[in-house]
Order: structure tokens, then sequence, then C-alpha cells
């Protein structure tokens, strides 16, 4: 992968509804080189596919919380069982497997405290969960900023 790809991942990254011709118009080639390479870092499964941001807070899960889980059984399968704990109110952003004290870290929007509340008595009650920790977000700075940048101009997006 060369400079190019990169420039054109970074773009598509953040703003996976470029057309190919927006895209050749800021990285400075043809959109028919555009589509090709593309088309190759889609074939090489470096882009494997195109998602929508969501404004948590407009379809009413304006609270996010991220909560760190300890769980017995290194091997097991907490945290695939944690993928399917369903609250109303709430949805699993992303579940991640880490390093250090903790074994997950999650990302949930739930709709309320309560709803959070849920969440963590149902993840507490499965059998190998030791502990949890929760961390509510403020506010964060990057979906501000893309907020702020969401039609800039295909120019402005890439240096």
């Amino acid at each position: 992968m060369d400079e190019m790809d990169l420039r054109i991942v970074k773009l598509l990254a953040t703003h996976g509804r470029l057309s190919h011709e927006e895209i050749g118009k800021t990285v400075h080639l043809s959109r028919p080189a555009v589509f090709e390479r593309i088309k190759r870092l889609e074939a090489r499964g470096v882009i494997y596919g195109y998602g929508a941001k969501v404004d948590w807070e407009a379809i009413g899960l304006p609270v996010t919380a991220f909560v760190w889980i300890r769980y017995a059984n290194k091997g097991g399968t907490t945290g695939w069982q944690i993928t399917g704990v369903e609250v109303e109110g709430a949805v699993l952003e992303d579940l991640y497997r880490v390093t250090g004290e903790w074994c997950l870290y999650a990302k949930y929007h739930v709709a309320s405290p309560v709803a959070l509340q849920r969440v963590l008595d149902q993840i507490r009650s499965l059998p190998e969960v030791q502990n949890t920790m929760t961390t509510i977000a403020l506010s964060s700075l990057v979906e501000a900023q893309e907020r702020r940048t969401l039609d800039p101009g295909p120019q402005s997006l890439v240096s």
C-alpha cells in the first residue's frame, strides 16, 4: 500500500460517501485511477465495508458509556455472551479485548442511566464476570470536530 492508497483510505474512513470524482480531485488522480485503487483495496480487505456516522442523541440514545469488564476464564466465551446482551434503550457499539488488569472494553449508547444500569446488571449476571468499571462520556471532541467539518468539500479533507 503506497501513500496514495493511504490518502484514499483516510478520505473514505472519514467521509465514506465521497464519489470517486471528489476523491480524485482531492488526491489529484483521475476518476478511473481512483476506482481501480479502491477496487484493489477492497479485494485485499483493506476496505471491507462502508457505514454511517450516527447522531446517537438524535435517535434517543444520548448517553455514551464505556464499560471495563474483568472475567475469570481467559479463554472463555464471555465476550460473545456480552455481545448477546440486549436491553431496551441500549446499543453496544463496540467491544474490545484489551491488555492489562481488565479483559474487555465496551462502548455503549444508552437512553438513560436506568438503561445503563440494566446493561450492567445483565453483564454482571454472566457467570464468569468478576467486576466492571463504568465511565460516562461528557462529550466527544472527535465527533464535534467531524460535525463542524461535515461538508467542507474534499479539498480540506486530506493534508
